[in-house]
């Protein structure tokens, strides 16, 4: 009897055990602890029409844990507003700075699409796009750009058919265009500022001919491209920007060419030929005097890059002539300077040679009074 009591006990022990661990692991899968999630992102891009979809690609993106950054910030808000403000570099400085390693890489399946993550539950994550290697210098390469940005665990998320916690986020996304663009600066007396309507063409070589860019962007020689209506025509705004807004540029070489200055300045050489290079690889910029620009995003050049004003091209002013009211001289014929009546003995200011015999006269002078004074004062002394 005391055998089977003891056996009895012994499989209720067992028994409690395995319903308190099957308990344990049903109120952490309760509680999220080890439970996926899963994030939508929906890209938004509103593509401007007429864009050539072919040209973009499917943008990848990397998701990373930084619940403990956030923790620990000193103002959670500032904290998380920072990245979308500051962009990749900071982003990418961030992450190295921490040891930071992705949860997840995932690309969609094109241009427009979305991202879907399945990643483990936290408290802060970041999000950035990146290129399909996961470099973050190159996000862009596809086309398109989103911004850095952070997403918190909230309480607004639906469950998806996998029963897990479904949260749809939209991150703010940029058509990245490649652009060649450059700032007028004039240059006189009083130091240097922006110039408005200044003209340009473009054209690129083909051997010694320059072709012209046209307005419906082919190219065409022209001998005089200014005058020519089919010619495209670039004109600096009021802070001096002169930007190429055609169809986009094949990879090679191309020069702007000032061909009418503002008034009051004239064109410089290295205005007539201002070098512009398009890179094959889209992550690389366009350079233009060899000045590596930024991208367009959203077909606007952002305003740090305008406040920058670089590269600049420089207009001097046209010097005016020195005015004159009295005559001029006729150029070739130096007149003779007037001759100065030279003053003798009797004048001011002696001639060379005159001084010595004004001298020597004095000396005579001199002598023969003292000799008259000799003699008188000895006639004197005789007569008394």
């Amino acid at each position: 009897m005391k055998r089977v009591l003891k056996l009895l006990f012994m499989i209720v022990a067992f028994m409690t055990a395995v319903f308190a661990g099957s308990g344990q692991a049903s109120a952490d899968s309760t509680t999220g602890i080890t439970q996926n999630i899963h994030i939508h992102i929906s890209l938004g891009l509103n593509l401007p029409s007429g864009t050539d979809v072919t040209k973009l690609r499917a943008p990848t993106f990397e998701i990373y844990d930084i619940s403990d950054q956030f923790n620990e910030a000193d103002d959670p808000k500032e904290f998380t507003e920072k990245f979308p403000l500051v962009g990749q570099s900071y982003a990418k400085n961030f992450i190295e700075k921490h040891s930071l390693k992705p949860l997840s890489r995932q690309t969609g399946n094109k241009a427009n699409s979305s991202i879907d993550f399945i990643v483990p539950r936290c408290d802060a994550y970041l999000i950035v796009q990146t290129d399909e290697n996961g470099v973050i210098e190159n996000a862009g390469d596809n086309g398109t750009f989103t911004l850095p940005f952070v997403f918190l665990m909230n309480d607004d998320f639906k469950i998806d058919d996998q029963g897990r916690m479904w949260f749809q986020i939209k991150g703010k996304t940029s058509l990245v265009q490649r652009s060649a663009y450059f700032f007028k600066y004039g240059k006189n007396a009083g130091g240097e500022l922006p110039l408005s309507d200044a003209k340009f063409v473009l054209y690129r070589l083909d051997g010694s001919i320059k072709l012209y860019c046209t307005n419906n962007g082919g190219f065409k020689a022209s001998a005089s491209p200014l005058s020519d209506d089919e010619i495209a025509k670039f004109t600096s705004n009021s802070a001096g920007l002169v930007m190429y807004d055609r169809e986009s540029l094949d990879p090679g070489t191309y020069y702007f060419s000032e061909v009418q200055a503002p008034k009051g300045y004239r064109i410089t050489d290295e205005a007539r030929k201002i070098e512009v290079y398009i890179p094959k690889k889209m992550s690389d910029g366009v350079k233009v005097n060899g000045t590596a620009l930024e991208g367009l995003y959203d077909q606007k050049l952002s305003d740090g890059a305008v406040s920058a004003a670089k590269p600049r091209i420089y207009n001097y002013s046209i010097e005016n002539p020195p005015s004159n009211s009295g005559k001029t001289n006729t150029p070739g014929k130096p007149t003779t300077p007037k001759s100065v009546k030279k003053k003798g003995l009797w004048g001011m200011l002696p001639q060379t040679g005159e001084s010595k015999s004004i001298m020597a006269l004095l000396g005579i002078g001199i002598i023969c009074l003292v000799v008259l004074v000799s003699a008188k004062r000895r006639n004197y002394k005789e007569e008394h």
